[in-house]
């Protein structure tokens, strides 16, 4: 007899929310599963052949790993009102049977609004506790039908799932937390955050998803697949930036260097990449320069200088790539604003900063949210490689 699933409704979800749950795996259920799937690949079914290969013994399926995140989803978190939407898998070490393994899953994104949510569920053998399998998954909450009218969540009134999506990088710094705000007002807006929570008042924003990932690290564009859910991308507005290193580059160490110009380059290339495969035509990369690349570059921000400059070489370039696809990309380069990085900044300092501005004042985060609003807009469909500064009139 079967378990019976959890139940948890759309509003007792959260993110953070964690399941565990151990199981064998015996010969029989590897030779079902390859009966059941037609993989009947040697390498999991043939001792003999299996023992003759670098492996030294029979592993199982990868995808019977994915079907133990599939039971993740549908018994334990969420559980019975889940349907699995996509899945990225990752097999970093080979699972022999028979053997136990020990599943634990945790929600790593979720809105209310919209009922969808991703999963990270990681596979370990249960004595070595070695990982086998990592598996992100997307999920979408279902109902069951009721006999009273009532309005259908696929066709609700406040027109969420018509919402084009914009992904936003930093989410959780002073910039990226404004546009966060102002873009859901229009759109729905996958929340990328790292090392700082998203502001609670955000969190609990409808059309707000915030998902963990660290740019920096390899296998964050998985992350981000799965929790489009097959839903198309529109924009990506690159606010993130690995801190504001003092100094001339001759004192500065080269990891720190290597930091900040790959901010500027790879991670830049690679949200490109993603956007153009995942946009439906018509879409926007915004990513926020500084005045200190290569209009005012800075000695006592040298690296900072130098991975905001490389950042507008890598705009310039992508252009014409995105091109062929309808897709702009520009920068939006501010001068001093008095948030996030700068947010520490005291009196002194932010009137000496707002003396350099030719229109007397600092520049606002509205002035930042305006300029991409315009960006993401229709009438900036023709805009394109541009490297726009919000000097408030500096030469």
């Amino acid at each position: 007899m079967s378990p019976e699933p959890r139940v948890l409704a759309a509003s007792e979800l959260a993110v953070g929310m964690v399941a565990e749950f151990e199981r064998d795996i015996t010969e029989e259920d590897v030779l079902a599963f390859a009966a059941l799937s037609g993989d009947h690949n040697p390498l999991h079914v043939d001792a003999e052949y299996a023992r003759s290969t670098n492996y030294q013994g029979r592993i199982v399926h990868g995808a019977f790993q994915v079907g133990l995140a599939s039971a993740m989803l549908g018994m334990y978190l969420p559980g019975r009102n889940t349907l699995f939407g996509a899945a990225n898998a990752r097999f970093s070490a080979p699972l022999y049977f028979p053997c136990r393994v020990r599943v634990r899953g945790e929600v790593t994104a979720y809105n209310e609004e919209e009922r969808r949510g991703t999963l990270a569920v990681v596979v370990r053998e249960h004595s070595s506790l070695v990982t086998t399998a990592e598996i992100v998954a997307s999920f979408t909450l279902h109902e069951q039908r009721r006999d009273e009218v009532g309005v259908h969540p696929a066709a609700r009134p406040d027109g969420a799932t018509d919402r084009r999506l914009v992904l936003v990088t930093g989410a959780a710094g002073g910039l990226g937390g404004a546009l966060v705000a102002d873009l859901a007002r229009r759109f729905s807006v996958l929340a990328l955050i790292n090392r700082a929570p998203l502001d609670p008042a955000l969190a609990d924003a409808p059309h707000v998803v915030a998902l963990h990932a660290d740019l920096h690290i390899p296998g964050w564009e998985e992350r981000v697949r799965a929790a489009l859910g097959g839903r198309g991308l529109y924009a990506i507005v690159h606010a993130a930036w690995p801190g504001l290193p003092t100094g001339g580059l001759l004192a500065t160490p080269d990891d720190v260097i290597d930091r900040q110009v790959a901010f500027g380059t790879h991670e830049t290339v690679r949200l490109a990449r993603l956007l153009f495969a995942h946009s439906t035509g018509g879409g926007r990369l915004i990513v926020l320069g500084s005045i200190a690349g290569t209009q005012r570059p800075t000695i006592n921000a040298a690296a900072y200088s130098l991975g905001k400059a490389a950042l507008e070489h890598t705009v310039r370039l992508l252009a014409p790539e995105l091109a062929r696809k309808g897709v702009t990309v520009n920068a939006v380069c501010p001068t001093f604003v008095p948030v996030g990085m700068n947010r520490q900044a005291n009196e002194r300092q932010r009137l000496k900063e707002a003396a350099l501005v030719p229109m007397g004042r600092l520049c606002a985060p509205e002035d930042v949210t305006g300029l991409v609003g315009y960006l993401l807009s229709e009438e900036a469909a023709f805009v394109s490689g541009q490297i726009i500064a919000l000097s408030g009139a500096q030469l």
